[in-house]
């Protein structure tokens, strides 16, 4: 069974992703080469071929890639389906989670493995927590999706057994208050999962700038944007994660925290690019932490 590798502090996560680039140069290395590259997709629970993009790219991101041909999720979204599979089996009784999301493939597939999966979309300032709304990324594709913000949700206190949220909080200018928002909601027992994009060599995160009164954004470092799928051109990037994201965490409530990584290649789990010295420390990363 395809497991992710716990660690509670820097020292000996490093430890053992370091010890794994001989492995990412023997195995992960030969696949930025090819088009295609058969494996077993955890997500499916089936034989498939991952789609790696061959020598066109001279950075492939594995972590934003390897799309499954079944079921098109890519490493960093196969991960959290693999780390709520790990979780819900962990528990027993009738479940109760979120996932903040919704218009995406890893939602869809999640929501038919585990149907009380209530999945939304932060469709942005206005609206109100927990009322759905009209909305589309496409003219077309018109549907009703939940409006949750991970600073206010509408969720009761001590109302969920799992939260799950993928590349949001770097988005979020006031971390403090999302954590501790993610730890209000959640049961005594009750398990946050999440990714970031993590600088594994930096021990503080980067502040990349701050909201101004106006709606503008002062700038402290170079502006960064990544890929949105609810709104086009991108979305703004607040912070750069380090290390000292774990004590910002247990400061908001949580009683246990743990950073998680997978180095599976024949599963899809690899460097994000494997081309590049030390690139061990681009494995795919997944954080915990337990109320």
């Amino acid at each position: 069974m395809t497991r992710l590798c716990w660690f509670a502090d820097r020292e000996s996560f490093v430890a053992a992703a370091s010890s794994r680039q001989n492995a990412i140069e023997q195995f992960d290395r030969p696949m930025a080469a090819m088009s295609s590259s058969p494996g077993y997709c955890t997500a499916c629970a089936r034989s498939t071929t991952f789609r790696t993009g061959g020598l066109a790219v001279d950075y492939p991101n594995f972590r934003e890639g390897l799309h499954c041909r079944r079921c098109g999720l890519t490493t960093r979204q196969r991960l959290v389906h693999l780390a709520l599979g790990e979780q819900t089996n962990l528990r027993s009784g009738k479940l109760r989670g979120a996932l903040l999301e919704h218009s995406t493939r890893l939602f869809r597939v999640a929501h038919a493995r585990w149907p009380w999966l209530i999945g939304s979309e932060f469709l942005g300032p206005g609206h109100a927590s927990g009322r759905s709304y009209w909305w589309s990324t496409h003219w077309w594709r018109w549907r009703r999706t939940r409006h949750e913000s991970i600073t206010s949700f509408s969720y009761a206190t001590e109302s969920l057994d799992l939260l799950a949220h993928s590349d949001v909080l770097e988005h979020v200018y006031d971390t403090g208050t999302a954590l501790r928002e993610c730890a209000r909601v959640l049961r005594r027992g009750g398990t946050m999962l999440f990714t970031v994009p993590f600088a594994i060599d930096g021990h503080a995160s980067v502040l990349r700038g701050r909201p101004l009164h106006d709606g503008g954004i002062e700038h402290i470092e170079p502006p960064e944007y990544h890929g949105d799928g609810v709104r086009h051109g991108g979305i703004y990037t607040f912070h750069t994660f380090g290390w000292d994201l774990l004590d910002r965490i247990r400061e908001a409530g949580f009683a246990r925290v743990e950073i998680g990584f997978c180095h599976l290649p024949r599963e899809g789990f690899t460097a994000a690019n494997p081309g590049i010295a030390d690139a061990w420390k681009g494995l795919p990363v997944v954080f915990r932490a337990v109320c």
